[in-house]
């Protein structure tokens, strides 16, 4: 009885900090539950970056597709 408890308040809060991550995940991919796109400037990127940032959004878009990509930095 008391490794039950244990084990269900172990999962508990391993479901609690999933939730957690995922939560800041979203956050950061969807600020003000928008499209990040909408909120942030291209600008700070491509000043560090330079032309070669648009020629990697431009390779990496899915055009029409219905998906998101997720892009990082060098």
């Amino acid at each position: 009885m008391l490794l039950e408890k244990k084990l269900l308040k172990a999962e508990k809060r391993k479901f609690t900090d999933l939730q957690r991550q995922v939560h800041s995940l979203k956050a950061a991919l969807f600020p003000l539950d928008g499209l990040q796109e909408r909120v942030e400037n291209f600008m700070p990127w491509y000043a560090a970056l330079g032309p070669s940032f648009i020629r990697d959004l431009y390779t990496h878009s899915p055009v029409l597709e219905e998906e998101f990509v997720v892009l990082t930095a060098r």
